[in-house]
Order: structure tokens, then C-alpha cells, then sequence
């Protein structure tokens, strides 16, 4: 049986489609992966950390503005030395990745849940680091990709950039 030169020509074709499909979705998946720390910063108008002199060196001021950044905390435990900060138990943080997670439904969002969590539940930004820092461990995303994923930026702006300005930094015990 001898193949004629139409099947030829439609079997290359068709070849040529699936390999430029493969390498779209290659390149736009390595794309998003590399913009995504990029994403949250550029939302929030972040600027570069300020160092400040003291007597034992040179102690660096967190970023005030990254409070998505799932190492927020860290950064304003080692500035506040010795003092010590309220954080939400690990466990608190899990429940409310939980719950950020299920947000996005299948045909329905529950957005209600993303702003009473933002807005009633925090109490300053550590709260939103260590619930990023959770949401990244538990489900390999990064908190503000999944939120963008299924809110429209006015949304996103409303229940969750504005919400989070208005928190105080940190709250000392």
C-alpha cells in the first residue's frame, strides 16, 4: 500500500502543529514561572530594602511593601531584635491556605471568602507572609498566582492589594 502525497502532506502538517503547541506551552509555562514573584511585586509597588546603620553592623529594614513574600517574617523578626512579634499558629495558617485554595471553584468562585479572610481575619502583614509561606509548601503555588488565577484584577485590587496596605506591618507582643 503506497501512501500518496496528500497523506504525506496532512501528516506533516499535522506533525508541525503538535510540535508548535508543545513549544508554546513550554515556553509560556517557563515565561509564568519566572514572572511570578515578579506579578506580586509589581501589584503592590514594591521598592528595595534600606539598610540602617546600628552598633553591631548593618541591620537591613524588611521591604514593608512584600508582605507576600513568604520570608516577610523572617526578615521583620531579625530588624525587631530583640523583640518578639504575634504571628498566627502554622496550623491558622494552613486552615486559611485551605480556604484560599477552595475559593476557585469549578463553575463558581467563592470571592466572599477571599475578602472576609483579608480583610476580617489578619491582623498585620506577617499574618499574610506566613499564610503565603503555608499555601507555597502545601500546594507548590505561589498564593498571589492562585488568587489572580480566578479573580479579575478589580477584585484582586479591592479584596486583597487594598485590604493588605491598610494592615500595620507587624504587631509586637
Amino acid at each position: 500500500m503506497e501512501i500518496s502525497k496528500t497523506t504525506w502532506w496532512m501528516i506533516g502538517g499535522a506533525s508541525v502543529a503538535v510540535i508548535g503547541v508543545g513549544v508554546f506551552w513550554f515556553f509560556n509555562n517557563r515565561l509564568k514561572n519566572q514572572n511570578t514573584s515578579n506579578l506580586a511585586n509589581s501589584k503592590l509597588g514594591l521598592g528595595t530594602p534600606i539598610n540602617l546603620k546600628t552598633t553591631a553592623g548593618v541591620r537591613q529594614v524588611p521591604n514593608w511593601n512584600n508582605a507576600f513574600d513568604m520570608n516577610y517574617t523572617d526578615e521583620v523578626k531579625r530588624w525587631l531584635q530583640p523583640k518578639s512579634i504575634v504571628e498566627i499558629s502554622s496550623t491558622t495558617a494552613k486552615k486559611y491556605a485551605e480556604q484560599l485554595k477552595n475559593a476557585k471553584g469549578t463553575f463558581n468562585d467563592n470571592e466572599e471568602i477571599v475578602k472576609i479572610i483579608f480583610s476580617k481575619h489578619l491582623k498585620d502583614k506577617t499574618n499574610v507572609s506566613s499564610i503565603s509561606k503555608a499555601f507555597l509548601l502545601r500546594y507548590k503555588i505561589d498564593m498571589w498566582q492562585h488568587l489572580s488565577s480566578f479573580l479579575s484584577a478589580t477584585e484582586l485590587n479591592q479584596y486583597v492589594t487594598q485590604a493588605v496596605k491598610q494592615l500595620p506591618n507587624y504587631t509586637t507582643v
